[in-house]
């Protein structure tokens, strides 16, 4: 069966991806994480769980690029829908009563009926205290090395401003320089990002 255009401009994007380019991840920015963390449902866990959209996409980052998960997508349906599957998944496991445990089994002979003891493998609060500092330390690097491409990540990522909208506000020249500035700015998080860890 020959592959439609559609289904290759799909899989074009998603090796793009894999390869860490700046455009298919501003892609996935725009179509997956804001879409998806606009949602009424999805934004009211992330505050009960302390979760940002830079935390999501770096989450998205790590499992597509680092665990090299991209290769999984096999171009049946939206590359968008799929990764917004994933991203649906990190919100829901930031739940503390969810994270993986260990079942440890009560020695033999003890009565019967009784619990096993579940031990949490990770401490979750602490896990993203740990990416809220290291995200913070990215960002203060971006603002020491030049404040308003500082505030074009910040209105884009914390306030959802779209690109029009931070134009007007910092009196930019055009959303083009606005979209170019932010795509460099994700570049530079993800590069300091191991930096920190």
């Amino acid at each position: 069966m020959k592959e439609t255009e559609e289904t290759a401009a799909e899989r074009e994007w998603a090796t793009a991806l894999g390869r860490g380019e700046d455009a298919a991840w501003k892609r996935v920015w725009e179509n997956v994480i804001v879409p998806e963390t606009r949602l009424p449902k999805s934004r009211d866990l992330m505050n009960r769980y302390s979760i940002t959209d830079g935390d999501l996409m770096g989450m998205l980052f790590d499992e597509m690029v680092g665990r090299g998960k991209i290769s999984l997508y096999r171009g049946e349906g939206s590359l968008a829908g799929w990764l917004r599957k994933y991203v649906r998944g990190f919100i829901t496991a930031a739940n503390p009563a969810k994270h993986g445990e260990i079942s440890i089994n009560a020695p033999a002979g003890d009565e019967e009926g009784q619990k096993d003891i579940d031990i949490p493998t990770q401490d979750r609060a602490a896990y993203m205290r740990e990416i809220w500092n290291i995200t913070h330390k990215c960002f203060v690097k971006l603002w020491n090395e030049d404040p308003e491409r500082a505030y074009v990540h910040l209105l884009k990522t914390r306030f959802f401003f779209t690109s029009e909208e931070v134009k007007d506000f910092l009196d930019m020249s055009s959303t083009a320089n606005v979209d170019q500035i932010f795509s460099r700015n994700i570049k530079f998080m993800r590069a300091a990002w191991p930096k920190e860890k």
